[in-house]
């Protein structure tokens, strides 16, 4: 009893640490949200991030909102915004109500990742806000890749989906898994690889992101990958996503696949890992994810197209992703329920080809300059 206690307190003291800099060079605030927390006053994010300028247009209702860092465009009224040249949808457009522009919830969480440079945590909550902003912004750090965690989804009692004739996701997420861990140790023997299962076996997602954090304890520069297959009720449905974190979903299958995967969550969480996820989403974290789940993408599109097609990079609330504290990613490797595409996922050549793609997205993430 006095070991497990010991150990608890250490896993407290870790995380403690991790988020004291943070903490300690940061003030924390509140912006009311508006319209059923859907919206934040573009007003009120100005006055706490006043690099923030902003272009309005009133005979066209076109604007932008830019720093030095870059520039989103978007049109009043339209679920839409540009950057870096992309058209992203988004749920809900931007509005004007008595001379107050109304930010919806992802262009701010967009703004967060891409227009700041330095790190701020923040939480949407159900009517405000809450933000912890450094007084002094932090120096920038090198994108480097030290350690590797690997997350073989579902396992033992936990299946996962399954094709027509019976065969199961756990399966094969567990072998390009393996082939992934083989390729990384053979040409990259310098980074530390670990897997969070290496057979047929049952872990909460809630141990499995205690087991990337104190990887994270030892090494600093970690990243985090979680393979799956996914599934749909229509057997037409096919192609492979690249999810980050975020609390607002791409879109509601997003939404409707992160809920299926967080299915598995224990019913006797750990303490220390509730502690992790009450704590805010880092926008430097989140950026990074994003880049990584890029990367992975189109390297993946690059090594399986046109046999599995991309569905792009997307957003969602995976609990795996949120309970681990580095750069993270889930990659749904593409239909089960898709006959010619589990065709695919169970034929051992191009589970190495997925390995193979999965690590050269790496690689290109590990050159990128933060």
């Amino acid at each position: 009893m006095a070991k497990n206690t010991y150990h608890f307190q250490k896993r407290l003291i870790f995380i403690f640490l991790i988020f004291l800099p943070c903490v300690l060079n940061a003030e924390t605030i509140k912006l009311p949200l508006y319209g059923k927390g859907a919206f934040v006053q573009f007003s009120d994010l100005k006055t706490v991030l006043p690099e923030l300028g902003t272009n309005l247009k009133k005979l066209t209702r076109v604007g932008s909102i830019h720093t030095p860092q870059g520039q989103m465009n978007f049109r009043v009224g339209s679920s839409f915004y540009t950057l870096d040249g992309k058209i992203h949808k988004i749920p809900k457009p931007v509005l004007i109500r008595d001379e107050h522009v109304y930010i919806p919830l992802d262009m701010v969480e967009a703004i967060f990742i891409n227009l700041i440079a330095y790190d701020i945590k923040y939480k949407f909550k159900e009517d405000e806000l809450l933000l912890l902003v450094p007084k002094e912004p932090l120096p920038k750090r090198s994108v480097n890749v030290k350690a590797i965690v690997i997350d073989a989804g579902h396992g033992g009692k936990d299946p996962g989906t399954s094709d027509g004739a019976g065969n199961q996701e756990k399966h094969i997420s567990l072998a390009v898994s393996k082939y992934l861990y083989l390729y990384l140790r053979k040409y990259y023997p310098e980074i530390r690889v670990q897997m969070t299962r290496k057979a047929d076996q049952f872990i909460e997602l809630e141990e499995r992101s205690r087991d990337a954090n104190r990887v994270l304890g030892d090494t600093r520069d970690v990243i985090f990958l979680s393979l799956h297959c996914n599934a749909s009720l229509s057997d037409k449905a096919t192609g492979f996503e690249v999810y980050y974190l975020s609390q607002s979903p791409s879109t509601e299958l997003a939404r409707e696949t992160a809920l299926i995967e967080n299915k598995f969550i224990g019913k006797h969480k750990l303490k220390d890992v509730e502690h992790i996820q009450s704590q805010m989403l880092s926008s430097v974290t989140q950026r990074r994810s994003k880049k990584l789940a890029e990367y992975v993408a189109k390297e993946y599109e690059k090594g399986l197209s046109p046999s599995i097609p991309s569905r792009g990079v997307k957003k969602a609330d995976f609990s795996v992703l949120r309970g681990s504290l580095m750069p993270a990613v889930l990659v749904e490797m593409g239909y089960l329920t898709n006959p010619q595409e589990s065709k695919i996922l169970r034929d051992k050549n191009f589970q190495k080809k997925i390995a193979r793609s999965i690590i050269k997205g790496i690689h290109e993430y590990a050159s990128f300059k933060d």
